[in-house]
Formats: structure tokens, C-alpha cells, sequence
């Protein structure tokens, strides 16, 4: 007696105790199981009267599902926009699924981390990682359904900002403005997503006739931005007959904001009035008095929302077409970049 009472209870230990069967106790920690009102509400008394938790794993081999969300994330993600996991755990939550983490170093890394959690049993995947055709094969003969964020993929359900359509209008805004002269720092070249906003800015400012973009590749981080401004701001490019950029855009914000540190601090130039800086984010740090940085706010808390539900539904068989829900993104405008009102913009 003395072992059995240093035992955790059991779910026969809340069946004796609240008068019922083990097969009620079962149902009425699921919540859409077939149970009365009075039965369940026993139940949940007896249990929290003997610190019973129903084991999970146990569960799991009965309902044939973990209830677990396996998330893929990068390291650029987790350090540059933590909103992202947060929004997401909190939307997985909310639907029944305990969301776990599966990082990645690099975006080429995503397909072992799919690979990983489906090791784990978990019932799907809320990938913010590119995965190959392949990858994505193998979740589908495991009938694990996929849902892609801010990614792009083929016979999946995707949801993401439109990056394009931000970047066009952010490119927009800033030639009405009066700038000619541009510069970009792009992401690394393997993250699709830089590639969506770049590729969409540069589009735009060539159908303007800029076509002429200086070019330097980082890496997401700050200290990539500064070294990108070290280089496309440097006086030496004057003394060469080659003028400054009017405009430096970023990828991200933490590039953006290494940009605007070089400028002022290492070259001493006046921002906006020498240059102007945009980002893409809307990171915390860049809403800092010492930035006030000018970018594009992701709609992340939306996204996530869409792409639990879409979760859910296809876990529990739910036909959801793949395709994708693009929300769009804000402009920020701050004190870093000289933009012409939006009215006017459109009318370029």
C-alpha cells in the first residue's frame, strides 16, 4: 500500500472515484467525444480531486494521433522575428495542438527537419522553411498534412504576406518621392523570401526606368547591413564618379538597421536628408527613437490564425484545395526614409 500510494493516480483511480467506467474517463478529456454534461463535469472533479492528468502518449496510441504540431523554423526566424513562433504556439494552442519545435541552422536544412518531426509522430507540420518536392512526398505518404508559412510549395496549403505587392508599393513611393539613384541588400541566397521582396522592388523600379541597382548580399544580420553600408556609401564612390544611392533597401529590418548605424555613425551622413533606409519587418528595435525605421509590418498574429485553422481542418480530414492566402502587408512610414504621400505615389 505504501508503493501504490506514491503512484500518480490512474484513470481507473478516477473511474472508482467518480462512479463511472474508465471508458467515460477516457471520453471526457476529449472534447468532442459523446458525453453527458453531469458525466463529464464528475469526472473532471474526481480528477482534480486526485491530481489526475491523462497521459498523452498514452492517448495517442488509442486515437492514433499526438496531438502535437511539428513547427520548422530557421535560426535567421527565431532571432529576427520571435513574434512568428509566439503567434503561432499561441494559434496551435488554442486548436488542441502543442506545438514543437523543430529549428534549422539554414533554409536548405528544412527537409531533415521535416524529417525529424515526422520521427516524432506529430499529426502535421506548420513549416516556415522552403522543403523540397520530395520532402513533401514523404509527409504525404506518411498522411501528414503540411501547411506552409510565409513559403512557397506545390500541392500544399500556403499562407504568407504578400510581399510583393508591399515591396512594389514601397519601391513606388519612394521614386514619387524624387529618388533615382537605388541600392539593395539582399538576404542570402538561399532564402526565398528575400528573394520575393528584391526581386518584386527591383521589377518595379525598372517599369519606372531605373534599371541601373547596386547590389551587396548579407546575410539577415545587423552586421551585415553595416558592412553593405561601409561599401554602397562609401565617399570613394564619389572620388570614382560613381554618386551615392539615394536609397538603401534592405531584406530585413536587422540588416536595415546596420545600415543606419554605419551611415551616421562610420560615414556621417545625414539620414533621410543624405539617404534614406527601408527595411521589411517591423521589428521591435527599428521603433526606437535611435531608428524609427521605415519598413513593412507583417501581419503575423492573421497568419497564424489562417494557418492553424487550416492546420485543424486538414488533421481532421477537412478537404482544404492547396493554394495560397496572401495577406497583405503595411507600410511604415517613420523618420528613416523621404517618402511623397501615398495619393501622390499612385498617381506615378
Amino acid at each position: 500500500m505504501a508503493r501504490r500510494r506514491l503512484d500518480a493516480p490512474t484513470s481507473y483511480d478516477v473511474a472508482r472515484h467518480a462512479g463511472v467506467s474508465q471508458a467515460v474517463v477516457s471520453r471526457a478529456f476529449q472534447a468532442e467525444a459523446p458525453i453527458s454534461a453531469d458525466a463529464r463535469a464528475r469526472v473532471l472533479a474526481s480528477a482534480a480531486a486526485l491530481g489526475y492528468q491523462p497521459n498523452a502518449l498514452a492517448r495517442s496510441l488509442i486515437t492514433k494521433r499526438s496531438g502535437l504540431a511539428g513547427v520548422l523554423l530557421t535560426e535567421a526566424t527565431q532571432r529576427d522575428t520571435p513574434d512568428v513562433l509566439i503567434l503561432l504556439s499561441q494559434a496551435l494552442l488554442a486548436r488542441g495542438f502543442q506545438p514543437l519545435l523543430f529549428p534549422c541552422m539554414h533554409e536548405a536544412d528544412g527537409d531533415g527537419a521535416l524529417d525529424k518531426a515526422l520521427a516524432f509522430g506529430v499529426d502535421g507540420i506548420v513549416s516556415c522553411v522552403g522543403l523540397s518536392s520530395t520532402a513533401l512526398a514523404r509527409a504525404r505518404q506518411r498522411q501528414r498534412p503540411v501547411v506552409l508559412f510565409n513559403r512557397q510549395g506545390t500541392g500544399v496549403a500556403q499562407v504568407a504576406c504578400d510581399h510583393v505587392s508591399a515591396a512594389r508599393l514601397l519601391a513606388s513611393r519612394l521614386y514619387a518621392a524624387g529618388h533615382r539613384r537605388f541600392a539593395v541588400v539582399t538576404g542570402p541566397r538561399d532564402a526565398p523570401v528575400s528573394r520575393l521582396r528584391v526581386d518584386a522592388f527591383l521589377a518595379r523600379l525598372n517599369e519606372l526606368s531605373v534599371d541601373r541597382v547596386a547590389r551587396h548580399e548579407g546575410d539577415y544580420h545587423y552586421e551585415s547591413g553595416h558592412a553593405a553600408a561601409l561599401k554602397l556609401l562609401a565617399p570613394s564612390r564619389v572620388r570614382g564618379r560613381s554618386p551615392l544611392p539615394q536609397v538603401v533597401f534592405c531584406a530585413n529590418d536587422a540588416m536595415a538597421l546596420g545600415v543606419l548605424d554605419a551611415a551616421r555613425f562610420a560615414l556621417m551622413l545625414r539620414v533621410p536628408s543624405d539617404v534614406s533606409v527601408v527595411g521589411f519587418d517591423d521589428v521591435p528595435d527599428g521603433r526606437r527613437p535611435a531608428y524609427l525605421l521605415t519598413t513593412v509590418s507583417q501581419p503575423f498574429e492573421e497568419m497564424a490564425q489562417a494557418a492553424a485553422a487550416l492546420f485543424h481542418e486538414q488533421v481532421q480530414g477537412q478537404p482544404t484545395p492547396p493554394g495560397s492566402l496572401l495577406l497583405p502587408g503595411r507600410l511604415i512610414e517613420r523618420g528613416s526614409a523621404q517618402l511623397l504621400p501615398d495619393s501622390a505615389a499612385h498617381g506615378t
